[in-house]
């Protein structure tokens, strides 16, 4: 009983020793995320050490991990309701946060409302670097994209091709990191509507067909990949446009090559439905365009016509109220 009754008081005494090192804790990972704003990684990890930091991978012990996120919640929530709030312990506790609950917008919220009171453009490369950061530990999240977002229309003017590019890179980074991430192709997307005098359209397309090739079950790169088709059909490059350019042709053109390439991959995938899915929205498209592409795939698609599995059968509905065959 007595050694019972001193591993319990043992064990108190650690924890009151853990939450006293918090604070210290605290200021070590805002240091780091201040001093490396580009970090590579971002992981949890079992180990005895609260933070470890090495050629720019970041992680924290499970037990620092839990411990700081509620520590530092109460404490942004506490400042929030003083009758003073200390604006920089607010921007220090915000941006902890960002990275340990990034699905938590209140914490954006505030660093929101920071960056309207000062927008300058070192302040918004911070917050994209910081976005960028809090991916590397949630990528699957919508509020670092949804900053992100925030943040480019407010400054359109000061953006250049490298902030672009490194928010390709963000998106190409939590796309790898978390498989069909809907929020990064859409961010993607947008990018790609809002900032395309800054994204090479035929790099995209050379980067998506890799990538649709490689990761066969992912839609929301199928979706990107049909729009970017779209807007290289409909907004060729002016300076390099030909005199003769008929944007009719170059869309059977493109669209044709398309229906090509996803035939096969169909083919290899047999049961991967997604491909199907994407083969039949390709085939809608074209017949609602009038793209005579059956006589460069009728070949491709009498191969398919001769599978019979499930997606293959709603497939063939497909061609047939198309009136294909």
């Amino acid at each position: 009983g007595i050694n019972a009754e001193y591993g319990k008081t043992t064990l108190m005494s650690e924890d009151q020793d853990a939450q006293s090192d918090t604070p210290t804790i605290l200021e070590k990972l805002h240091e780091i995320l201040k001093t490396t704003p580009r970090l590579l990684s971002v992981s949890i990890i079992d180990s005895s050490d609260p933070i470890v930091l090495e050629c720019e991978h970041l992680a924290l012990s499970r037990k620092a991990f839990k411990q700081l996120g509620l520590f530092a919640s109460q404490e942004f929530r506490k400042e929030l309701k003083s009758n003073q709030p200390d604006n920089e312990k607010l921007d220090k506790l915000s941006r902890v946060l960002v990275i340990l609950n990034p699905d938590d917008n209140s914490y954006w919220n505030y660093r929101k409302k920071q960056f309207s009171k000062r927008p300058t453009v070192t302040f918004l490369r911070s917050e994209l670097n910081l976005s960028s950061t809090s991916l590397k530990l949630k990528p699957k999240s919508a509020e670092p994209f949804i900053h992100c977002r925030w943040l480019l229309t407010k400054n359109c003017a000061a953006i250049t091709e490298h902030d672009i590019n490194s928010q390709l890179s963000m998106c190409d980074v939590a796309a790898k990191a978390y498989a069909h991430n809907y929020y990064a192709w859409t961010y993607r997307l947008w990018l790609l509507n809002n900032f395309p005098r800054f994204i090479s359209l035929n790099d995209e397309l050379e980067c998506t067909r890799k990538w649709l090739e490689t990761h066969i079950s992912q839609f929301s790169a199928m979706n990107y990949r049909f729009q970017l088709l779209r807007l290289i059909v409909e907004n060729p490059p002016g300076e390099d446009v030909p005199k003769n350019y008929d944007v009719r042709k170059e869309r059977c053109r493109v669209f044709t090559s398309e229906v090509s390439l996803v035939s096969e991959l169909v083919m290899f995938y047999q049961e991967t439905e997604s491909l199907w899915c994407y083969l039949r929205m390709l085939v809608m498209f074209c017949d609602h365009q009038n793209i005579d592409y059956v006589k460069y795939c009728k070949k491709k698609f009498s191969g398919l016509e001769k599978l019979d599995n499930r997606f293959a059968l709603r497939f063939k509905e497909t061609i047939i109220a198309s009136n294909i065959f």
